[in-house]
């Protein structure tokens, strides 16, 4: 069973990086040479001026390469740009530098877990949590990756602790979702799924999850329309137009499933391209 909530998206809708700076405006003529680099390639970066903002990064790097805060705005930038490796290594430096900061840790497990790599992101993370206090943000993380290596019960808990940290993140009770789905809890997911919509109505992941468990339950015209949004929202994955042809199907609307079956068939989704002439009554729901 695919859930396709928590990370999808390089940095976007689960897995956050920190930039230790805090330096927002341009520095005076007072400050150091370093902190006026970091607030330069800081600026640069809010600008979008990325290419410029990581040689200012590389600059600060040249001008002190013992300090790990530099690496830790290189590796940032590297990771938004899906420069996974370069991030790792940079993001591998600043802990280094700094083994008891736990900013850089968390850094270093987000790209992991973004990479695929899950047990070197829960290794990451529990130093993290274990230099710190406990974070809404980390304790996100963590769920993820546990949830990953399978181990749910510590990722409920890890959900749990976050969802009390903080009750407004929507991707905290996204991912939980997930977890709760998987444990065959639809209507735990159901709810946590409502809440995520309702503190953040465009995240796309959270209707094609919510499309699924309606799928589960029954729910076809909601289903229907979760999966519609999730599209509407950009998401562009042939199973999950598969799946609203076989809502379409169930439903009735034989035409509308026709043409999700075709799109999903011509996107590469071969599975779909048996139901593209006459579609079953009750095609199975691919999950």
């Amino acid at each position: 069973m695919v859930w396709r909530v928590g990370l999808g998206l390089g940095i976007s809708l689960s897995i956050a990086l920190q930039w230790s700076c805090t330096t927002t405006v341009p520095p005076m003529a007072s400050q150091d040479p370093m902190a006026a680099l970091l607030s330069q390639c800081r600026t640069e970066f809010q600008q979008r001026q990325v290419e410029r903002a990581l040689e200012t990064a590389s600059r600060a790097i040249v001008f002190s390469p013992t300090n790990p805060e530099p690496w830790n705005a290189r590796g940032f930038i590297y990771s938004t740009q899906g420069a996974r490796e370069q991030a790792i290594r940079d993001f591998t430096e600043a802990v280094r530098l700094d083994p008891q900061q736990p900013l850089y840790r968390g850094n270093l497990g987000a790209v992991y877990l973004e990479s695929g790599r899950y047990r070197q992101a829960l290794d990451a993370f529990n130093d993290a949590l274990r230099l710190g206090p406990p974070s809404a943000r980390l304790l996100n993380h963590r769920g993820q990756a546990l949830r990953h290596l399978a181990q749910l019960e510590d990722a409920l808990r890890d959900f749990d602790t976050a969802a009390q940290l903080n009750r407004q993140d929507a991707t905290i009770f996204a991912n939980r979702a997930v977890v709760l789905a998987m444990r065959q809890d639809f209507d735990g997911a159901a709810r946590d799924l409502d809440r995520a919509a309702r503190l953040n109505a465009d995240m796309p992941a959270v209707y094609q999850s919510r499309g699924l468990v309606s799928m589960l339950t029954g729910e076809y015209e909601r289903a229907e329309r979760d999966f519609s949004r999730a599209i509407e929202l950009g998401v562009s994955d042939e199973v999950l137009v598969y799946n609203r042809g076989v809502a379409r199907s169930i439903l009735g609307d034989t035409a509308g499933a026709l043409k999700d079956y075709d799109r999903s068939c011509r996107d590469g989704y071969v599975p779909a391209c048996r139901f593209t002439e006459v579609p079953e009554k009750n095609p199975k729901t691919h999950l």
